[in-house]
């Protein structure tokens, strides 16, 4: 096999383990197992389970925003834009369960400081995302210019987490076809977008 499919085989294996067993209780020896490889095979590829760890968030971190930038490109209007991000966003969560799930799991337990690094990171690049287009959308009289756009990007980024940390308890609203529609509709309005 060659070197890339490799490392993309072990961190595939990885992800599984990391969600299921988390961090702390994920070994090098399970990550190898999982892989079908030796512990040397998987140590030419990562020097310790924490460069492991820290490749599996920062690609989940890279991939998760270049969907979002991808997917609103082409949009101009700043609360068409807003929806399509939280559109992809929330939507993406069952699509991306498991990357969204490591992610919210290293939240809960962890401390190392890389780590918690790497995680804060992510979602102040998510904040400036958000609130660059919250910003936007105030110059063109679109949100709320007395909105703070760091305090609405957070609404925003917790709504989001809270959906995805809720989606294992099978609520049934969420498998009705116009749910996520509703719900964005109704996060947007109620905090960004103006009266009319």
């Amino acid at each position: 096999m060659r070197k890339v499919e490799r490392k993309r085989q072990l961190l595939t294996a990885a992800k599984q383990l990391f969600v299921t067993l988390g961090f702390q209780n994920t070994t090098t020896e399970k990550i190898a197992g999982a892989a079908g490889v030796s512990e040397p095979v998987l140590y030419r590829h990562f020097d310790s389970k924490k460069t492991l760890f820290l490749e599996v968030l920062q690609e989940i971190r890279q991939a998760t925003l270049e969907r979002w930038q991808s997917d609103a490109a082409g949009v101009t209007d700043p609360l068409a834009k807003l929806h399509k991000i939280m559109d992809r966003y929330l939507g993406s969560t069952r699509e991306h369960a498991l990357e969204f799930r490591i992610m919210h799991r290293t939240l809960m337990e962890t401390e190392d400081p890389e780590i918690v690094a790497l995680l804060r990171a992510f979602y102040l690049d998510s904040e400036r995302l958000l609130a660059d287009i919250i910003t936007k959308g105030q110059h063109t009289g679109v949100f709320r210019r007395s909105l703070d756009p760091r305090v609405g990007a957070w609404e925003l980024i917790r709504t989001a987490l809270g959906y995805t940390l809720t989606i294992p308890l099978d609520v049934p609203l969420y498998a009705e076809p116009d749910y996520l529609p509703h719900a964005i509709e109704c996060l947007l309005h109620c905090l960004l977008k103006t009266d009319v």
